[in-house]
């Protein structure tokens, strides 16, 4: 058969795919087969017109450069539970944020994606001894056939689509794994090549629709408040999970000063971040603007010049000074030009606080929080601090005289880690909660803790999973989603949990609720409120109260599993159906904000 070599490569290629699926538990149906098969066939069908000699060489290559893009899939999704995009070119440059952690990621068995290039490249070998005449072979018809089925079998889905009127490819798409789904690997590449392609030559403006939707969600949002304006302190830990409070760990506390910390705060452990693909700076994002986090990449490094209605511009606006506080490089995740963007009036960054011991990233939180109370001190009343911890951030270092815990039963160091760092964040927030008492700047402020995303480390049958009986899909929902939030108002005397589940797009109308500031265009609600809010994810599942719906990104929208958190059992869908629509109307509107500058387009 004159182009074995040709149907060698595309089993080996469909082999691959389903490898793909089997490292990141992804669907792998038979119509994905198809579509993926065809986009296969149309991107390969061109080499059938070269002479065998060089064939089997490009094929070579193309099986690695196939690989290649397969396990950077995989470690991506392993991370961010989604696939690469060329939309995320500006932020390659941050990625150091996952920092030593991303070995965490890499695992033996993801070298076999390459094992087909040594198998091909034997049977090239094997060829060439035993056809050493038709090495010019060229197949010129089988190529248009082959191309032209392709096509077919590619355009057929999307056009059954199309008839079908699910709008996923104009724009309703809420994850990137809805169109790899649709379009198959190499259809969501190309698609995705596309569009940055197109992103960078057209001026983007919102459909009508969405402009109708944004207007609809302006309309609903209060224009009045009044009340006190206290110095408000909003502190985000790094990578601080809801889980570890409470947790003993060999009956040693892993946060013994945040667990009393609710005797003197409103304590909220159903409190949700709702961060992306950004991680630290989409919760710092969302905390400041109420929106969302984009499907792709980082607000901060795409899109940091766009129009909001900020929570620091509204605080300036009211006579607030404000600042922002992180004692790292000030143009990491582009914070310099978005934090001036977003209405903050100081940046105090790396060069502006002393080059003492660092833990991680950067100096150690202790000497962070008492360095930033000088700040503050400098600071015009009222004022916004917003200060960005980072002593808990992956790949949790920290050194041996600082690990204080034992942590019996823990054997991975990464987790370990984790634990002993956390341990040490407790300990520094001890001290800048003692020194604002001290200073007198405590009593009358509003004071916020929350941390901004997981740890990273909550996968299914990992060590953290297995180690607190986490199993069900509520208990890997929550133990991956929830993040803890502490309020205090100012005068407060005596605090308390509170029952109320909100996410992190809700904060930033609490604060304006309590400062006596006027809320603009923002998407959450506030968590004094007595309506129950929705909190949205970026892949369109949701929670409701007692409802969690994890939606199925290889179907239309509205197709999804609904579970009830008390129970962590599944339960009828008319449950959840009520808010699906609620759910990705949401992320269209942050969508039609952030990327189309959609405020600019509504009537005030």
């Amino acid at each position: 058969m004159k182009t074995i070599d040709y149907w060698v490569y595309l089993a080996f290629s469909a082999s691959k795919l389903y490898l793909f699926s089997l490292y990141t538990d992804t669907s792998f149906s038979f119509s994905f087969f198809i579509v993926s098969l065809s986009g296969a066939l149309v991107l390969s069908s061109w080499t059938l017109l070269i002479s065998a000699r060089k064939r089997h060489w490009i094929l070579l290559g193309l099986l690695a450069l196939h690989s290649s893009l397969l396990i950077s899939d995989v470690w991506y999704y392993r991370y961010f539970g989604n696939l690469l995009s060329v939309q995320l070119v500006p932020s390659m440059t941050q990625m150091n944020d996952v920092g030593g952690g991303f070995m965490s990621l890499i695992r033996p068995t993801d070298f076999f994606f390459f094992a087909d290039f040594l198998l091909f490249l034997a049977f090239v070998l094997f060829l060439r001894k035993r056809q050493p005449n038709a090495q010019q072979t060229k197949s010129p018809k089988l190529a248009a056939v082959i191309f032209t089925a392709g096509l077919m079998l590619f355009a057929a889905p999307l056009l059954s689509s199309f008839v079908k009127g699910d709008r996923w490819i104009s724009g309703d798409a809420v994850n990137n794994m809805r169109e790899y789904y649709e379009l198959g690997f190499w259809g969501y590449h190309g698609f995705d090549l596309a569009k940055g392609v197109v992103s960078i030559f057209r001026t983007s403006e919102p459909s009508a629709q969405d402009q109708a939707l944004v207007q609809e969600a302006a309309a609903s949002i209060g224009e009045t408040n009044d009340g006190d304006q206290p110095n408000i302190i909003l502190v985000q830990l790094e990578s601080l999970q809801t889980s570890v409070i409470g947790q003993e760990i060999g009956g040693e506390e892993v946060t013994p000063f945040l667990n009393q910390l609710q005797q003197e705060m409103f304590y909220y452990p159903a409190f949700h971040h709702q961060t992306h693909e950004g991680r630290t700076s989409d919760a710092e994002f969302t905390i400041n603007t109420s929106l969302y986090p984009l499907r792709t990449g980082s607000v901060y490094t795409r899109f940091p010049d766009s129009t909001f209605d900020p929570l620091p511009n509204a605080l300036l606006k009211g006579g607030y000074d404000t600042a922002a506080m992180h004692a790292y490089d000030a143009t990491f995740w582009n914070r310099s030009t978005v934090y001036d963007n977003i209405g903050f009036s100081h940046f105090f960054s790396e060069q502006d606080y002393p080059d003492t011991e660092k833990i991680g990233m950067a100096i150690n939180d202790e000497d962070f929080f008492l360095t930033s109370i000088e700040h503050m001190q400098q600071l015009q009343e009222p004022y916004y601090a917003f200060m960005i911890a980072l002593s808990s951030h992956i790949p949790y270092t920290i050194p041996e005289n600082q690990k204080k815990l034992a942590l019996p039963g823990y054997e991975d160091e990464l987790v370990r880690g984790y634990y002993h760092t956390v341990h040490y964040v407790d300990g520094a927030v001890e001290t800048f909660v003692g020194e604002l008492k001290a200073q007198n700047m405590w009593d009358d402020a509003l004071v916020i803790f929350y941390g901004d995303h997981d740890s990273g480390l909550t996968e299914a049958g990992g060590e953290m999973a297995e180690q607190l009986e986490v199993r069900s899909t509520t208990e890997l929902f929550e133990l991956f989603r929830t993040v803890p939030l502490w309020i205090k108002p100012p005068g407060l005397e005596q605090g308390r949990e509170m029952a109320v589940a909100g996410g992190q797009v809700d904060l930033a109308p609490t604060i304006l609720e309590l400062a006596g500031i006027d809320q603009g265009f923002m998407l959450g609600r506030s968590l004094l409120s007595e309506t129950e809010n929705i909190i949205v994810f970026r892949d369109g599942s949701f929670r409701k109260g007692d409802v969690y719906y994890e939606p199925d990104l290889t179907t239309a929208t509205g197709t999804g599993t609904c579970y009830s958190i008390d129970s962590g059992e599944q339960i009828d869908s008319a449950s959840c159906e009520p808010y699906i629509t609620e759910a990705v109307d949401q992320l269209r509107i942050s969508d039609t904000v952030i990327e189309e500058n959609g405020l600019e387009y509504i009537e005030r």
